[in-house]
């Protein structure tokens, strides 16, 4: 009886708790607004030294601060390593690299809304899609 009751209780306390929340706020991004891909991405490998290059899209959309920011995944050997953050609208980043292993960059545009669009309680940028490039 004991055993009955305890998993009565459970699943009282399962669905009561299911209940609780509001898929709609949960699904919802609150956000009309896209970042361009960057453009041109390309790289260049001379013996450690890999240059990634890229050009920022001229069709930025006017609810964004400018300098629009560039972000840098770098995934070495299939494992997260670091992430860079370039704030002036680079287009050009350098890294130093083992030739023995694989790289992959991931590079994604970062805009800032202007204060005009910014919504109370909502994120304040939007990160592109990122453009990957695989250096083996």
């Amino acid at each position: 009886m004991k055993k009955i009751t305890t998993v009565f209780i459970m699943v009282l306390a399962v669905l009561s708790l299911s209940g609780c929340y509001d898929r709609s706020i949960l699904d919802d991004k609150g956000l009309n607004y896209f970042m361009p891909k960057a453009e041109n991405v390309k790289y260049t490998q001379s013996n450690t030294t890999v240059m990634l290059t890229w050009d920022i899209p001229t069709e930025i959309p006017e609810e964004f601060k400018r300098p629009i920011a560039v972000q840098i995944q770098v995934v070495e050997n299939d494992i997260y390593k670091d992430k860079i953050t370039l704030s002036n609208e680079e287009t050009s980043y350098s890294f130093i690299i083992d030739p023995e292993k694989e790289y992959r960059y991931i590079v994604k545009l970062v805009g800032t809304f202007t204060e005009e669009v910014q919504e109370t309680g909502r994120t304040s940028s939007v990160t592109s899609e990122g453009v990957i490039v695989n250096v083996e």
